[in-house]
């Protein structure tokens, strides 16, 4: 599973062994016992990356041999790939900027995206 953590500071990719229930249920009762209401709700996000990166032509590669309804990708242009994620945006009610976003895919999908995040988003954090 893959975690993309919003904070006001920025946006931390997490690659997690964690199962996408117990993640929530984990969330949702800390949430619960602190007095904070949570939200959850499935959605999407879009990231925009360089068509010229190598880790994308793997990702190509890897969804052609396994397709996926978790990840879609739209040409932008000549130089410019869409990648549209499906998953789920847990946040604090309170402060609807900050949350989580779970993306819960093929692990041989998730390496790939990994890979397209340490090489696009120098500014942002990643971690396995």
């Amino acid at each position: 599973m893959l975690k993309l953590t919003y904070t006001s500071t920025g946006v931390i990719l997490e690659r997690s062994v964690e199962s996408f229930e117990a993640a929530i249920r984990q969330r949702v009762l800390l949430g619960l016992r602190i007095g904070e209401p949570v939200g959850l709700e499935p959605t999407s996000i879009s990231l925009l990356v360089s068509h010229s990166l190598p880790a994308l032509t793997g990702l190509m590669r890897a969804i052609s041999q396994t397709p996926t309804h978790t990840l879609e990708l739209i040409q932008k242009g000549a130089a410019q790939v869409e990648m549209r994620l499906k998953g789920y945006w847990l946040a604090q009610q309170e402060n609807p900027g900050e949350g989580i976003f779970f993306i819960n895919a093929d692990p041989a999908l998730e390496k790939h995206l990994v890979k397209i995040w340490q090489s696009s988003y120098q500014d942002a954090s990643c971690c396995s």
